[in-house]
């Protein structure tokens, strides 16, 4: 409902003008200002709407903008039905429907008000030499004008002064500011105040015309009276501007014999431009819209630039294409699986298969019923009640794999052979040990000696499968030493099993 709100903001600004123009200027003889006022009002009641202040307008903080390149994602075409919404009679559609009739009964009467004039143009008409084609009404005492025609009835008494009259009206083209106004009363219909305003329009007019006619005769007061002599004149259309107008009688001769303003009066003719920029504020600030097309002084810092366009997406060579289908539930195949001979823990046949979508896995059992029947389930679709069941009823379990659509890489390469060892030497060829070397020497044949003395205490049967090289023959050698940690169980002498760590022996084969 854009379009009343619109219509509702303009109407509000209207009565506000014409609330200043009642309040302070229609009581002046600026004829020519007023009816430039009232006009201007008119037109900048319905653009301020569209209008807004950008230093008063707090823009929403722009959002941050991701670029995606779309040549890289693989979009899936999906088919949708759009089902419109049933169709309901609402109060918006009731206020749009009486706008409607009320603006379409207007426009009929503007257009039958206006085939009357023309039928009455086509009777007769005698153009003259002053640029206006006057319009005899044959038994009629009437007098009115409409563009550059002059209707007059012949039996109208001092018709010199009402043609004087009636041209002021036709040089000043008085009749387009009716016309427009009638146009305006169309859309805003509604609105009591351009009903008053049409009213106060076509007074200042006729002070116009008074004004300019009264100047040509003796005086206003011999003006004022024959005025108040063909008072009881029929009047014209409500579009034209008719001489004999009873309603105004007594407003135009105060008005024409009313002291002239002065020129500091016009001064507050500059009450329109505060009043503006009041209106445009309220216009940025009271009223939340989407039509407000005008941002005006609107602060640099605001200014959001434009994102920089995404890449270009990068060039690649295609050799070879070969369109395919996409891969829609409908155009997988399963292979056939064999006829359904495994057993589950709980004793139903089952036959398993699996499948490879867009990389995705998936697995199909076929569960056979004690009568004969069966059933598929999917295990990317089974629900936990179902994956529940088939445990607990049928004993069965999805298995835990994936399927691959290629073969998976190749086991790593074995290690590289371990380098040769260095060329034994002698132990006199050796390098003399260190001070700690030798220390670590002297442990090692403690040890060595402890433990002949601990075992020569032990029976014949612990240590019969044990042999003790002499340690310093086993330096001696030349061949290999080897190290390693000797855990034993000492038996005897003891009152329990004690475990002792003797440290690192060395010995040879």
């Amino acid at each position: 409902m854009n379009w009343l709100h619109y219509l509702m903001e303009a109407n509000l600004y209207l009565a506000v003008f014409y609330t200043v123009y009642y309040v302070f200027l229609s009581n002046d003889t600026h004829y020519t200002l007023n009816r430039a006022y009232l006009l201007l009002s008119c037109v900048v009641s319905f653009i301020i709407p569209v209008v807004q202040l950008g230093f008063l307008k707090h823009e929403p903080q722009a959002p941050v903008v991701q670029y995606v390149n779309y040549h890289s994602v693989m979009v899936k075409p999906i088919e949708v039905t759009l089902i419109p919404p049933p169709e309901k009679f609402t109060w918006q559609d009731g206020v749009f429907y009486i706008y409607l009739a009320g603006a379409a009964v207007l426009l009929l009467v503007l257009l039958f008000k206006l085939y009357q004039l023309v039928r009455i143009t086509r009777k007769s008409n005698k153009p003259t030499n002053a640029g206006y084609k006057l319009v005899y009404l044959n038994g009629s005492n009437t007098a009115f004008s409409f563009f550059n025609f002059l209707f007059i009835g012949t039996k109208a008494d001092g018709k010199e002064t009402i043609i004087k009259h009636e041209l002021v009206h036709i040089h000043q083209k008085h009749s387009a500011d009716i016309v427009f106004i009638e146009i305006l009363k169309i859309i805003n219909w509604f609105n009591p105040f351009i009903y008053i305003l049409q009213y106060s329009l076509k007074a200042i007019h006729e002070y116009i015309a008074d004004e300019k006619t009264a100047a040509t005769e003796i005086d206003a007061l011999t003006y004022s009276s024959f005025l108040v002599h063909n008072a009881y004149g029929l009047s014209g259309s409500s579009i034209t501007h008719s001489f004999f107008n009873y309603n105004l009688l007594k407003k135009r001769i105060i008005m024409l014999n009313q002291k002239r303003s002065g020129s500091l009066a016009r001064l507050k003719y500059l009450l329109a431009v505060p009043i503006c920029g009041g209106l445009l504020c309220v216009s940025t600030l009271a009223f939340s819209k989407n039509y407000g097309w005008v941002v005006l002084m609107k602060p640099k810092s605001d200014t959001i630039a434009k994102p920089p366009p995404p890449p270009a997406p990068p060039k690649v060579k295609v050799t070879d294409v070969r369109l395919l289908p996409p891969p829609t539930r409908e155009n997988v195949r399963f292979a056939a699986p064999a006829s359904p001979s495994e057993i589950t823990k709980k004793g139903y046949k089952y036959a398993e298969s699996g499948y490879l979508i867009n990389g995705k896995s998936d697995f199909r059992v076929i569960i056979v019923e004690k009568d004969g029947t069966q059933t598929s389930y999917f295990k990317n679709t089974a629900s936990a009640k179902q994956i529940k069941m088939l445990r607990d009823k049928y004993g069965y379990s999805f298995p835990n794999m994936s399927i691959y659509s290629k073969l998976p890489p190749p086991p790593p390469a074995p290690l590289a052979p371990p380098a040769k060892e260095a060329p034994k030497t002698s132990i006199d060829e050796r390098p003399s040990p260190s001070p700690s070397a030798a220390s670590a020497d002297g442990e090692l044949k403690r040890s060595a000696d402890t433990v002949r003395r601990v075992h020569s205490s032990v029976n014949a049967k612990a240590t019969s499968s044990i042999t003790y090289p002499n340690f310093d023959s086993s330096i001696s050698s030349n061949k290999t030493p080897k190290v390693f940690d000797s855990l034993y169980t000492l038996k005897g002498g003891f009152e329990k099993k004690q475990k002792m760590l003797v440290g690192r022996v060395i010995y040879s084969k």
